[in-house]
């Protein structure tokens, strides 16, 4: 699809290909984790890319060092406060988590750029619809506009970019 018939409306699809087919389903379909299986998931892999083993985590967050290693590794619950505590120890962003847990269906989306960039974006809206707005969400900005200002913007980010580079380019030669 060339670029210039990439709208926010062309990029999904606009209905499923068949009725259990989800919008948002762009792969094969798989056995789907539960969320919390996801989260452990997620959990153990961050904790992994850290070097971190459980055992040491557990210690960090002054918890059973068998229990942890039940909750992440075997069928044992972990609640959501456990869960919020773990992601605080580990930096890992609890929306992009919970959106690629949630919306993506993909513990493994969190490292992507993409979902990076999406979930950044989000958040800076949400807190500038609050900021302006001083707690009530009632957005009169119509869809066109809030496509075209966010597309400006990544314009203007990777014209920024590219013009770091370039000068990072210039003082290496």
């Amino acid at each position: 699809m060339p670029h210039s018939t990439v709208t926010p409306e062309t990029v999904f699809c606009p209905k499923p290909a068949s009725l259990g087919d989800s919008v948002f389903c762009f792969g094969q379909a798989a056995p789907r984790l539960s969320e919390q299986e996801q989260y452990k998931r997620l959990i153990d892999a961050e904790a992994g890319k850290q070097g971190l083993p459980l055992a040491h985590l557990a210690d960090r967050l002054e918890i059973a060092r068998p229990r942890l290693h039940k909750v992440i590794r075997k069928k044992v619950a972990l609640k959501d406060d456990l869960r919020d505590r773990l992601f605080e120890a580990l930096d890992i962003d609890c929306v992009r988590a919970k959106f690629c847990v949630t919306f993506l269906h993909d513990h493994t989306a969190y490292d992507d750029p993409e979902v990076f960039l999406i979930c950044e974006a989000m958040k800076g809206f949400y807190c500038e619809i609050l900021t302006r707005r001083r707690g009530e969400i009632q957005v009169t900005l119509r869809p066109p506009i809030i496509h075209e200002a966010l597309g400006r913007a990544y314009d203007m980010l990777l014209s920024h970019q590219e013009r770091v580079m370039e000068h990072d380019r210039t003082l290496q030669a």
